[in-house]
C-alpha cells in the first residue's frame, strides 16, 4: 500500500512516472540502511493519507520521501508527519536531519519544510537538453 501511494502522491512531479513493486522496493527496502521502525504512515481509515520514509545518511537522519496523496493536502498532514520525524530522530540522539527537494516543486514543499524550521544548506541546478525528438530508438 506504501507503494502505491507513493506513485500517487508523486505523479505530478516532473519526470515521474509509476514504478513497479520490485523497481520500488529495490530502492527502498533493499538498501542497507532500511530500517522499517522509522517509517512514518498516516492511516485515514483504511487508507494511507501520507508517508515519510525515513533513515540515516551521512551520519544524520534523512527524510528520503514525503508524501501526502492529493485529497489529504493542505490539512497539515505534511507537516505533521515532518514534526513527527523530527521527534523520532531526536529520541534516537539524532539532532540534525536532512532531505533533498525539487526547488519547483509544486505542492509547496519547500514553504513546509522551511515552515518546519528547515533551511537550505546547498543548492544544486540541473540543466537538460533535448539531444533527439520523436520516436523512440526502439521503434525504428
Amino acid at each position: 500500500l506504501v507503494w502505491q501511494a507513493d506513485n500517487e502522491a508523486f505523479r505530478e512531479h516532473w519526470g515521474s512516472h509509476d514504478t513497479t513493486f520490485k523497481e520500488w522496493s529495490f530502492r527502498k527496502l533493499e538498501r542497507p540502511e532500511f530500517d522499517p521502525a522509522l517509517w512514518l504512515v498516516a492511516w485515514d481509515g483504511g487508507e494511507i493519507a501520507g508517508f515519510s520514509q525515513n533513515r540515516f545518511r551521512m551520519g544524520i537522519g534523512w527524510v528520503g520521501t514525503l508524501g501526502v496523496r492529493k485529497p489529504w493536502r493542505g490539512r497539515g498532514l505534511g507537516l505533521a508527519l515532518l514534526q513527527a520525524s523530527f521527534a523520532d530522530f531526536y529520541r534516537r540522539g539524532m539532532k540534525t536531519v536532512g532531505l533533498g527537494v525539487d526547488a519547483s516543486n509544486t505542492t509547496g514543499a519547500t514553504r513546509l519544510y522551511q515552515r518546519a524550521g528547515m533551511r537550505v544548506a546547498s543548492e544544486f541546478v540541473n540543466f537538460e537538453k533535448e539531444l533527439r525528438p520523436g520516436r523512440s530508438l526502439e521503434e525504428e
